[in-house]
C-alpha cells in the first residue's frame, strides 16, 4: 500500500508543478546534482568543470549542495547553490535548459521539451546489477521501482557510457533507449590521462600531510560497496585492515602500509576489528583524488575498480559473502572476468598478494577493458560538454 501510495503523491506533484511552467525556462541554465547534494563530485564536478574552462560564464551554474563551502573559492562568485529539495531546488528543476544528475531525475519534475536531461551515472564498468534482484523485494516494492525507473527515462535524453557493455545492459535496466547513450567515458576518468607527475606528487604531498601519513608508506584502500539497500542500509566492517593484510603487502611490495578506509555513502559503519592504525576518509569529498593517492586498492563488487584499472596499479577482490551477494543482485559480467582477482577469505586475499604479477595484471586488464569495449580516452569532459554547447546553440538538435 505505502508503494502505491508515494507512487500516487509522485503523480500529483508533478500535475501540481505544471503550475511552474509560469516560469520560463532560462536559456543556458544549467543545474548539477551530485549524490542528492551531498557532495560536490563525480562526474558533474568535471563536467562543470570543463565548462567553466571552455566556456566560462557564458552558462549560468546552479549547483545543489547542502553544504554550499564544498565548493571551491575560485568558482564561488560565479555559480549559485541551492538544497536538494528546497523549493529553490524545485524552481530551478522547473526552468533549467540543462538537469545534470549522477543519480537520475527527480521523478516528479514534469518535463518540458526544451529541457535536456543529462544522466552521468556514478559508477563504470559492467560488474554487480543496478537493481537488487526481485524475488528480494516485496511485488509492491519491485512494481513501485519499475515505475519510477520507466518515468526516468521517458524524460532522460543522453545518458554517459564508460563502456558498450554498459550500455547495452543498462538500456534495459533504466528504460532508454540505447541511441540516447553517450561513447564518452567518465569525466571523472580523464585526470587518470592528463595528471602530470608533478602535481600528483604536491597532491600527495599534501594529503599525507593533512592525515599525518608518513611519507614512505604505501597506501592501500579499502573501499567496499554497501551492502542490502539504499532504504535498508547494512553495516560494512574493515575486515581486511588487519596484520595479517598489512604483513602480506610488506612482503610482496616492501613497504610499511597505511590503510585508508572508505564506506560507501550509503552504508553504515560495522565493527572495527583491526587494531591497527587506519585513516578514516569516508567523509573525503572526492574519490578520485583517493584512486590517485593509493598505490593498491582493496574493494569487493564497487564499480570503483573500473576507474582504478585505468591507473593500471594492483588491486584485489576481497568478497567473503560472494554466494549470498550472487542471489540477492547478481552479476552483468561473471566475477572471473573482472580485471582483478577475487577471494572469499583473508588467507586467500594474501595469496593473492603475495603471488602479484605487474605483467599479469596488466594484461588482465587489457584483456576486460577490450571485452567490455572501454570508451575511456582522456576526452569524456570535452565529448560531453561539446555536446552540451551544441544542443544549446543550436548547432545539434536532439
Amino acid at each position: 500500500m505505502k508503494f502505491n501510495i508515494k507512487y500516487y503523491i509522485i503523480l500529483l506533484a508533478s500535475i501540481i508543478l505544471r503550475i511552474g511552467y509560469i516560469f520560463p525556462v532560462k536559456k543556458n541554465r544549467i543545474l548539477l546534482s551530485s549524490d542528492e547534494g551531498l557532495r560536490y563530485s563525480c562526474n558533474p564536478k568535471y563536467i562543470f568543470e570543463k565548462l567553466q574552462h571552455k566556456y566560462g560564464n557564458r552558462f549560468e551554474y546552479i549547483w545543489v549542495l547542502n553544504k554550499p563551502n564544498q565548493i571551491p573559492n575560485r568558482f564561488r562568485k560565479n555559480i549559485k547553490t541551492t538544497k536538494f529539495l528546497s523549493p529553490k531546488h524545485i524552481y530551478y528543476l522547473l526552468t533549467s535548459e540543462f538537469i545534470i544528475s549522477n543519480l537520475g531525475v527527480e521523478p516528479f519534475l514534469p518535463k518540458r521539451k526544451s529541457q535536456k536531461v543529462i544522466s552521468t551515472g556514478h559508477g563504470g564498468g559492467s560488474y554487480k546489477h543496478m537493481y537488487m534482484k526481485e524475488h528480494m523485494l516485496s511485488a509492491a516494492e519491485w512494481k513501485y521501482i519499475t515505475r519510477i525507473r520507466d518515468i526516468r527515462g521517458r524524460m532522460t535524453d543522453f545518458v554517459l557510457s564508460s563502456c558498450a557493455k554498459q550500455t547495452q545492459e543498462l538500456s534495459v535496466d533504466f528504460g532508454v533507449d540505447s541511441k540516447k547513450f553517450l561513447q564518452s567515458g567518465f569525466p571523472r576518468n580523464d585526470r587518470f590521462f592528463s595528471t602530470t607527475d608533478k602535481s600528483k606528487e604536491q597532491a600527495l604531498k599534501n594529503f599525507c600531510s593533512q592525515y599525518n601519513i608518513p611519507a614512505e608508506n604505501l597506501l592501500v584502500l579499502y573501499a567496499p560497496t554497501f551492502r542490502g539497500t539504499h532504504r535498508y542500509q547494512q553495516p560494512i566492517d574493515n575486515d581486511i585492515c588487519i596484520k595479517p593484510v598489512a604483513s602480506a603487502i610488506y612482503n610482496r611490495f616492501g613497504k610499511e602500509v597505511t590503510f585508508l578506509y572508505r564506506r560507501h555513502r550509503h552504508s553504515i559503519p560495522g565493527n572495527d576489528n583491526s587494531k591497527l592504525h587506519i585513516v578514516d576518509v569516508t567523509d573525503y569529498p572526492d574519490m578520485q583524488d583517493l584512486l590517485e593517492f593509493a598505490d593498491i586498492m582493496i574493494t569487493d563488487y564497487s564499480s570503483s575498480i573500473w576507474d582504478f584499472c585505468i591507473t593500471r596499479k594492483p588491486a584485489f577482490l576481497y568478497v567473503p559473502d560472494l554466494q549470498k551477494f550472487m542471489e540477492e543482485r547478481g552479476f552483468y559480467t561473471p566475477i572471473d572476468l573482472w580485471p582483478y582477482p577475487y577471494s572469499t577469505t583473508i588467507d586467500g586475499l594474501c595469496q593473492l598478494i603475495n603471488n602479484y604479477s605487474e605483467e599479469n595484471s596488466r594484461n588482465r586488464i587489457i584483456a576486460h577493458q577490450k571485452a567490455v569495449k572501454t570508451y575511456e580516452t582522456g576526452s569524456s569532459a570535452t565529448i560531453v560538454t561539446d555536446l552540451i554547447n551544441n544542443v544549446s546553440t543550436g548547432t545539434c538538435i536532439k
